[in-house]
């Protein structure tokens, strides 16, 4: 049986409509009663840029550190809220719910058979890995972030390539796909251009002649022109620069990349989060952040006399302070790593700082451990070059957010990827290899290490912007 096969794909429907309904009723009784921070954000960015007179203008926008895209997808659904006096976040949960079925029963399963592994995957394993995702993810869908609808869209990208990549439109729409993610997440930019090699490169090994690559490498840059022109007008009505990529200018009347500040609050933060809880005590600041500081970053800062305030000078300026302090920079960035992959709650604003994490945190550090495992069994099986353009794609831009100060939604392509080895490659003989008391002492010394680690980064737990703006 093929993966398209016709009971496959009622298997994918039935699941698929499953998760919607199950996501719709869920969001619905969630207790959060409005839009945050972030999310907010996204939101009055369509009334203030596309709206401004009460008549709808593109080329309006100019936000210097946020694409186009995701506002104008957002605009109608504004509209409709102005009309109907809705609240935004209905609009919202039904959207995070259509993305969640679609994300979870869809695309990140199809795509997995499409670059990794043909074989048909039974409903069990398919709503087991849906399960992953909710247990861990479920209240990120309230709100329109861009995380999980960028990854989605990659992922779709990819699923493309690999099963219409021999027909120029659907590589158009490929090329659309891949810029709209990029528009939204920035950090996906150098995917063009790794997705481009590596379909160059895949189109030798099949002997393709130039005219038909130069046709569908056309079709593919072509869709990426069509969404990325209007930021590039943007950019050129606006800021002089030209270019279809954000610009993620921190502060447009002194140009600064956002991700050179966010390398200098790397340094003095080993992780960040977001509450909404009325008992922490900066929920009234206009961004209740809870910092858990370190300190070891931030005598480097002191010593390379690095701004809390101003940041770093330049690139250079944070190369030469990791050149001073190599070994502590290694330990500082494996802290961001070990905090990136420590999930504690299943949601981007917390409603509760305080209370108890333990059972989501155990069970993350078991879905770790058992992927762990099935990794180390397959160590021997080297991916193909498709795949690797694939894993870089996903995996690259988590990486450059370690030195960042880190959140755990950073780390989602990672975290989709363990989910999908754990529950798609899970070996039927696993009584075999599992039950036996080597792996039971070292499943019981990795859990115990991360309770150490994880407690380490809470006791640095710091509230209230005055830790980088005094």
């Amino acid at each position: 049986m093929q993966p398209s096969s016709a009971p496959e794909r009622v298997i994918v429907r039935r699941l698929t409509g499953a998760l919607l309904l199950g996501y719709l009723v869920y969001l619905f009784s969630t207790p959060y009663t409005a839009l945050y921070y972030d999310s907010m954000t996204y939101w009055d960015l369509t009334g203030l840029y596309y709206y401004p007179t009460k008549s709808f203008r593109l080329l309006s926008f100019n936000s210097s550190i946020r694409g186009y895209l995701l506002p104008l997808l957002l605009f109608p659904f504004r509209v409709a809220a102005y009309l109907t006096h809705v609240p935004p976040i209905q609009f919202t949960r039904v959207l995070g719910a259509v993305l969640a079925a679609g994300l979870f029963g869809w695309a990140a399963p199809a795509t997995w058979q499409a670059v990794v592994a043909p074989a048909p995957l039974s409903w069990p394993r398919r709503l087991a890995f849906a399960a992953l995702g909710f247990l861990f993810w479920r209240d990120y869908f309230n709100f329109p972030l861009t995380d999980f609808l960028s990854l989605g869209l990659m992922l779709t990208v990819f699923w493309l390539i690999a099963r219409r990549g021999q027909r120029p439109g659907w590589l158009l729409l490929a090329g659309a796909l891949c810029m709209a993610a990029v528009n939204m997440r920035p950090v996906y930019a150098g995917a063009a251009g790794l997705l481009v090699l590596g379909g160059l490169v895949l189109a030798r090994q099949q002997r393709l002649g130039w005219p038909v690559v130069g046709r569908l490498l056309g079709a593919f840059v072509l869709g990426m022109a069509l969404v990325g022109a209007p930021q590039l007008a943007m950019n050129a009505r606006h800021y002089d620069q030209y270019t279809p990529l954000v610009l993620t200018w921190k502060n447009p009347a002194a140009p600064q990349s956002l991700y050179l500040s966010q390398l200098s609050w790397g340094l003095a933060v080993q992780k960040y989060e977001t509450t909404i809880d009325p008992n922490y005590p900066n929920t009234k600041e206009p961004d209740p952040r809870i910092m858990y500081v370190d300190k070891v970053g931030q005598r480097i800062m002191d010593e390379e006399q690095i701004s809390f305030v101003y940041g770093l000078r330049d690139l250079n300026h944070y190369l030469v302070a990791v050149g001073h302090n190599l070994p502590d920079m290694a330990a500082l960035y494996a802290r961001h790593i070990f905090n990136g992959l420590d999930v504690k709650y299943p949601t981007p604003y917390l409603p509760r700082v305080y209370g108890s994490t333990l059972p989501l945190s155990l069970l993350n550090y078991t879905v770790l451990f058992l992927a762990g495992l099935l990794l180390l069994g397959r160590r021997h099986q080297r991916p193909s070059w498709p795949q690797w353009v694939v894993l870089v794609v996903l995996v690259g831009p988590c990486l450059l957010a370690i030195p960042t100060a880190i959140e755990c939604r950073f780390f989602i392509p990672i975290y989709l990827l363990i989910y999908a080895v754990l529950c798609f490659q899970w070996p039927t003989d696993w009584r075999q290899w599992l039950l036996r008391w080597p792996v039971a002492l070292a499943y019981v010394a990795f859990v115990l290490m991360c309770l150490v680690m994880s407690s380490n980064t809470m006791w640095h737990m710091s509230n209230g912007p005055r830790l980088l703006w005094p």
